[in-house]
């Protein structure tokens, strides 16, 4: 006979256990239990809920990178969110799908042979579910576990990548158009003001003493070097933003170089100018032409913006190891908000509609650069507008001065040459003939390369002024067969240009050229170059 059934005692027993595993569950989902252990036959298993990997998992699915893991049958055994973001899907929809699937078809040799290999790295194309390709950089490798080796796949997006190098491309070429478009803009102001200024030096050299002829010269002079200023300044600007300003440095005097400035800035001006610089030499290691530039500016801005009557005062002195130069003037000043930002690029004081104070707001900024490049500094003050104002520039004193007292460079020497002159512009190679004849050279001129290479080969000139630009053959090429020409290599080779960029020097340099000269050219300093190098029949004899 069977026994009886309790169905009244099973039944509280399986209550009993509901009632434990809700409370089990309870304290799972509260976080109150951090590990389960199951009795399985003899021996126990361990069921944690956060595993020791977990923070790697983590990791993984906030990469930015695509992460893959495949079965040994190319399958998709696991990927993150982010490479099924890659591939347009859903997420459960790439699991489990044949990895090869995804890869274009000019790639997939790649990829197999990868995968078979179980290591490497190659650059491919993935399909997206859109039918759009994708430029993706995988990397693979093998990882052991659990008895298995896994075959990993770290998948990254080159689109960001790419994107930021055509931006770098477009940038790079958008700056190279700015720098040819600056230099054309350069050279074709420089030609007609090469012009110009030769012709004026041509009337300065004449016996025409009329006021009217006078007051013109004066005004057309004024005027170019106007010009030739901006040009420059908008040039140097630029230089200044790319980092490619090179200075030629070496000793010189400061205080000649402020005298110098003085000279040429004020002249004549109504006003009280009163200038504290002494007649020792006050030696500074630098480029002189860019400090005298550095002073010049300042002196004109203190000119422009100071009333006739006003006071300007100049000095220069000694602070321990520093030449410090000062500009005080009695102007128009400098507003308390504008002061912090008045070396700043473009920045300017409110000008009225005829714009008395003139400029590019960009001399400031130029002079800032300079003289930091030179190791100094540069303050401007100002007590506010209608206060006038004060810059002072702080200069290292050099530690060892020239041999000779003369600045270097300098030459008094006017030997007479025998120039060839090759110019295309006939208003330009007249006016510069004229103005080399007054200065006592014989001048053999020609339009262009051919006809100035048959001059060459007829009278042997000292020496050779050559237009980068010419027709037919450039300045370059004419100054290459020049050298290779047994006369042509001891002449005097000035290359003649409205491009005057340190890529430009270097070119000049490299086509044998002794000298390069940016128009306008000053007839001192032609003069000073035609006569440093020694004549070769002197020489010779």
């Amino acid at each position: 006979m069977a026994a009886p059934v309790d169905d009244k005692a099973d039944a509280e027993t399986l209550r009993l256990r509901l009632a434990e595993a809700n409370e089990a569950l309870e304290a799972i989902q509260q976080g109150d239990v951090d590990a389960l252990i199951v009795h399985v036959g003899d021996a126990d298993q361990v069921y944690t809920r956060f595993t020791p990997d977990e923070p790697y998992r983590d990791l993984i699915e906030q990469m930015h990178e695509g992460a893959v893991v495949l079965t040994d049958a190319g399958d998709i055994l696991y990927c993150n969110a982010r490479f099924a973001i890659l591939v347009g899907m859903r997420l459960e929809s790439v699991i489990g799908m044949q990895f090869s699937r995804l890869v274009g078809a000019s790639d997939l040799d790649c990829i197999r042979s990868l995968i078979g290999a179980r290591h490497g790295r190659c650059r491919c194309q993935l399909i997206r579910q859109d039918e759009e390709a994708v430029d993706v950089f995988v990397s693979v490798t093998t990882t052991h576990a659990s008895q298995v080796d896994r075959v990993n796949l770290i998948v990254t997006d080159l689109r960001e990548l790419q994107e930021a190098y055509r931006a770098r491309d477009f940038a790079e070429q958008s700056t190279r158009m700015k720098d040819e478009f600056l230099a054309m803009l350069a050279h074709e102001l420089r030609n007609p003001l090469g012009a110009i200024n030769s012709a004026v030096q041509v009337l300065a050299s004449t016996k025409s003493r009329g006021e009217s002829e006078n007051r013109a010269r004066e005004v057309v002079t004024r005027q170019v070097g106007h010009l030739s200023h901006l040009v420059d300044g908008l040039l140097d600007m630029d230089r200044v933003v790319s980092g490619q300003i090179q200075l030629n440095r070496r000793p010189f005097d400061m205080a000649e170089a402020v005298r110098l400035a003085v000279s040429s800035v004020f002249g004549e001006a109504g006003l009280d100018l009163q200038t504290d610089v002494g007649t020792e030499p006050v030696w500074v290691d630098g480029d002189a032409a860019r400090i005298e530039e550095v002073l010049t500016h300042l002196m004109t801005n203190a000119l422009r913006r100071t009333p006739p009557g006003g006071r300007i005062q100049v000095a220069l002195r000694r602070d321990g190891d520093d030449a410090v130069f000062t500009i005080n003037d009695t102007g128009a000043g400098i507003s308390l908000e504008l002061l912090p930002f008045v070396f700043d690029m473009f920045v300017q004081a409110r000008q009225d509609l005829d714009r008395a104070g003139g400029g590019l707001g960009i001399g400031l900024t130029l002079a800032r650069r300079l003289i930091e490049l030179h190791g100094g500094t540069i303050v401007a003050s100002s007590d506010g507008e209608g206060k006038g104002s004060t810059f002072t520039v702080r200069l290292r004193q050099s530690l060892t001065a020239p041999a000779s007292g003369a600045l270097p460079g300098r030459s008094d020497d006017a030997n007479p040459r025998r120039v060839l002159l090759i110019e295309d512009d006939s208003d330009a190679r007249e006016m510069f003939r004229l103005m080399l004849e007054i200065a006592g050279h014989v001048v053999y001129d020609a339009a262009d390369g051919p006809s100035g290479l048959a001059i060459l080969q007829a009278e042997q000139p000292d020496a050779a002024i050559i237009d980068i630009g010419l027709p037919r053959m450039d300045g370059y090429q004419v100054a290459r067969c020049i050298r290779a020409h047994p006369h042509g290599r001891t002449m005097i080779l000035l290359a003649l240009t409205g491009y005057g960029r340190p890529s430009d020097h270097q070119r000049s340099a490299e086509a044998g050229f002794d000298h390069h000269l940016v128009k306008p050219v000053d007839l001192g300093t032609l003069a000073r170059l035609l006569s440093a190098h020694q004549d070769p029949r002197r020489a010779a004899s």
